[in-house]
């Protein structure tokens, strides 16, 4: 009995970024990937390292998700460039709250410790919101019908 599935590539489908795929072997995909980066977490410094490789199988369904869309696989560097971009603007802002509520912490006042949390949430929220609807964005928008200039349909060749 076999377990290949026609038309789906294990390797291609965590490792290239080249052609496309359909929105359910993307979540196939992002799923294991999730389940792995869990499992990963567990193992203390080995899990970090695992984490960081799993970079890339994610960035690879995520750009042929998008090229299934007929979208430039440059688009999914929306998401970590606003995470980065957030993170700094977070840190910048809870530094600054920090230093304008200086005294307030000092008598651990926890209106004062609040204003210092706020923005760090809200920054949180806003990174958390903006990946979740890419991610979304990318797994439930269909693909093109027909080949576009990333390949033929993922749908025909099922």
């Amino acid at each position: 009995m076999s377990t290949q599935v026609p038309g789906f590539d294990w390797k291609t489908l965590l490792f290239s970024f080249e052609g496309r795929i359909r929105r359910q072997h993307f979540w196939i995909g992002w799923l294991i990937l999730l389940g792995a980066g869990v499992v990963a977490g567990w193992i203390p410094v080995l899990g970090g390292l695992i984490g960081l490789l799993l970079i890339w199988p994610n960035l690879a369904i995520a750009v042929k998700r998008l090229h299934d869309m007929g979208q430039s696989g440059w688009l999914v560097a929306i998401p970590w460039v606003v995470t980065i971009v957030a993170l700094f603007v977070g840190i910048g802002t809870v530094g600054f709250s920090a230093l304008a509520n200086a005294a307030a912490l000092e008598q651990e006042d926890p209106a004062a410790i609040f204003a210092l949390i706020a923005p760090a949430m809200g920054m949180l929220a806003v990174i958390f919101l903006i990946n979740l609807g890419f991610l979304l964005w990318i797994g439930l928008t269909p693909g093109t019908n027909g080949e576009n200039r990333y390949g033929s349909d993922p749908k025909a060749a099922s």
